[in-house]
């Protein structure tokens, strides 16, 4: 049994209802837009009607995408998925009789850009009482909570076994908490307090935040590649993501930018997860033959940054001076400031992504 610091809860409570009575009330009603939403087109009879437009829809009122400025290119991707699976895979998500862990990588699998965060928020739509949100701000309140680091996922890309985890903890967690606050009702009621707490600058001395240094030794292909593109698309590049510079020469993902009187610059991202780093440099080096790509940048943990440096040294100066590293630590890092920057200018009024479209 996971516990959390009573002392604590304490602490934050009086903070929190005061949010919830000012722009918490925001969130309430956007709460309750969105359960209509999902009422109306998620029903069992409903999602097999699943069209573009719903789906469109459905990536600009997800909290999981807020991140994103070209919610088109998101749509574009998922319909690579085909329509008549992702109908089939929202309908197996939700109505299906097989243990949650399977369902929900069903979906990671079979549906173009859905994530945990996206695939947990729909499924907390769907049933306020079984399923929390999985997202860095409910992991980063958890442990601010009280909560062992070491009992939560690391990575932002859960597995269907994690999240069935994740359940299972966090209705203990809410369950603790409502023995003295009787109002935490279910798990969305909680997300809003793990969120609240995520965000606090001013806390308590009691909490510690452990998770913003975390050392990567592994990570999930795909889930970095997205990331990239995340973290682009946020700093108003086009992003692109297996992009084919020539023929047999495919890079993870680009980032491009049209610039007056100066064309067109790009940066070329490889992401390398372990094994042989030869083929990577390789393709790199092709990369490089492309005028309009100025950095050609490797993405990977530390410790596989640094083979590729002692391998790259020895290399021609011009493609040395070409390469990048990005650790993917310092990535996941650059995403949750960027992230940060465009909550506080959200609740300045400066960034309403949900008013640029009806």
């Amino acid at each position: 049994m996971s516990d959390i610091n009573l002392r604590l809860l304490d602490n934050v409570m009086p903070q929190f209802n005061r949010f919830l009575q000012s722009e918490g009330n925001q969130w309430k009603l956007e709460r309750r837009e969105k359960d209509e939403f999902f009422s109306k087109y998620f029903s069992e009879r409903e999602i097999e009607n699943i069209e573009e437009g719903t789906l469109r829809e459905l990536i600009h009122i997800l909290w999981a995408f807020n991140g994103w400025t070209n919610k088109d290119w998101l749509l574009e991707e998922m319909l690579k998925s085909g329509l008549q699976t992702i109908r089939n895979s929202f309908k197996q998500l939700l109505f299906d009789n097989k243990p949650i862990a399977e369902r929900f990588d069903l979906v990671k699998k079979d549906v173009r850009i859905m994530g945990a965060a996206s695939i947990s928020e729909i499924l907390t739509h769907h049933d306020h009482q079984k399923y929390p949100i999985w997202n860095s701000r409910s992991r980063q309140g958890l442990v601010n909570l009280g909560i062992d680091d070491s009992k939560l996922p690391k990575s932002s890309q859960i597995s269907g076994s994690q999240y069935a985890s994740f359940c299972k903890l966090t209705e203990n967690v809410r369950n603790q908490i409502a023995k003295k606050y009787p109002e935490f009702i279910d798990l969305f009621t909680l997300d809003f307090l793990l969120y609240h707490i995520s965000i606090q600058k001013s806390r308590p001395e009691e909490i510690i935040s452990i998770t913003s240094e975390i050392e990567i030794d592994d990570f999930e292909h795909e889930e970095v590649i997205n990331q990239l593109l995340e973290l682009g698309d946020g700093l108003g590049f086009e992003v692109q993501k297996e992009f084919s510079v020539m023929r047999g020469c495919r890079i993870d993902a680009i980032w491009r930018s049209r610039i007056a009187n100066l064309g067109t610059i790009a940066y070329a991202f490889e992401v390398h997860r372990k094994g042989s780093r030869d083929s990577a440099i390789l393709n790199l080096q092709r990369v490089r033959r492309d005028s309009s790509i100025q950095k050609v940048v490797v993405v990977s943990s530390k410790t596989e940054l640094d083979k590729f440096k002692e391998e790259i040294v020895s290399l021609d100066e011009s493609f040395r001076n070409s390469v990048g590293y990005f650790e993917v630590k310092d990535l996941q890092r650059a995403l949750r400031h960027l992230q940060e920057l465009k909550e506080i200018l959200k609740t300045l009024g400066l960034l309403s992504f949900e008013n640029f479209f009806d």
